[in-house]
């Protein structure tokens, strides 16, 4: 790997204000979904705080249980590529179910005016990091900080060529760049401020793909990522809508969704190396 490409990297990502508040803290809370993103993020992360203790925090969605095998390889795959490092520790993990969740008008209304969000994911989510800081202040651990590879969405003029069809817009909220990347909570819980880090927020994920590729990650880290999110049921949609064909409902990528689609945009494949077979679908 080349060592000042990957310095270089380092200075873009950890600026200095985020620095300076990571150097007061003991553990680093690393939102791990299994995707690229996340997976990136963590080895930039060890690869620039090798003494600081990484706790892997991930959600599972119990209708796409394959899912756990993507964040087992990742794992995996971090380990084999930084050996000298043993401060990742195991994760901490729950599961969530989007079984008959429905939006209520009210709550797609205040989607729509304020962007916040009232996916069962992110419902779940919030409620979750809550019960992790009184958890671990309870063991006397201070997880005051965590992070996120969340994304910018694709420049707004191409995304129809990237996705079609009303129903499967990207998330309008991350179409615009934040002014700060990374937050800090009004209030003080036992005693400290709790933090959330995203270095890519202002970044699409095809200039992120160029970084990976840059340090030739994308033959060791990213064929084992998963980025689909599609629930099991719904590929019996997707062969019937868009003549799909599946082998693997759940363990394979959908090749229609957002998430699926997006990555495909940035590095002309799917997950787990699957390319693109259909003519119409190709960018």
């Amino acid at each position: 790997m080349d060592k000042v490409k990957l310095e270089k990297i380092l200075e873009q990502v950890f600026t200095p204000d985020i620095d300076e508040i990571i150097s007061k803290q003991d553990i680093i809370g690393m939102r791990l979904s299994g995707g690229i993103d996340s997976a990136f993020l963590c080895f930039l992360t060890m690869s620039k705080y090798p003494d600081k203790k990484i706790l892997p925090i991930t959600m599972y969605n119990k209708l796409r249980p394959a899912a756990m095998n993507a964040v087992d390889n990742v794992l995996s795959a971090l380990r084999i590529l930084k050996p000298e490092n043993d401060n990742l520790l195991y994760s901490d993990i729950a599961f969530f179910d989007t079984s008959n969740f429905k939006k209520t008008p009210k709550q797609m209304e205040e989607y729509e005016t304020t962007g916040k969000k009232y996916n069962p994911k992110d419902t779940f989510q919030r409620e979750w990091f809550r019960k992790l800081w009184d958890k671990y202040d309870k063991l006397g651990i201070n997880l005051n900080i965590y992070f996120s590879g969340e994304t910018l969405n694709p420049p707004v003029e191409e995304q129809p060529k990237i996705i079609t069809g009303e129903w499967r817009k990207f998330p309008h909220d991350r179409n615009v760049k934040k002014d700060k990347l990374w937050s800090k909570t009004d209030k003080l819980y036992y005693g400290h401020h709790r933090y959330e880090f995203k270095p890519f927020r202002n970044t699409n994920k095809k200039q992120v793909a160029q970084w990976v590729k840059e340090l030739g990650l994308d033959k060791t880290l990213f064929p084992v990522t998963e980025t689909c999110e599609t629930e099991i049921f719904m590929y019996e949609v997707y062969a019937k809508d868009f003549r799909r064909k599946y082998n693997n409902p759940g363990a394979e990528p959908c090749k229609v969704c957002w998430p699926c689609r997006e990555k495909y945009w940035a590095y002309g494949l799917y997950d787990f190396n699957t390319p693109e077979d259909k003519d119409e679908w190709k960018i």
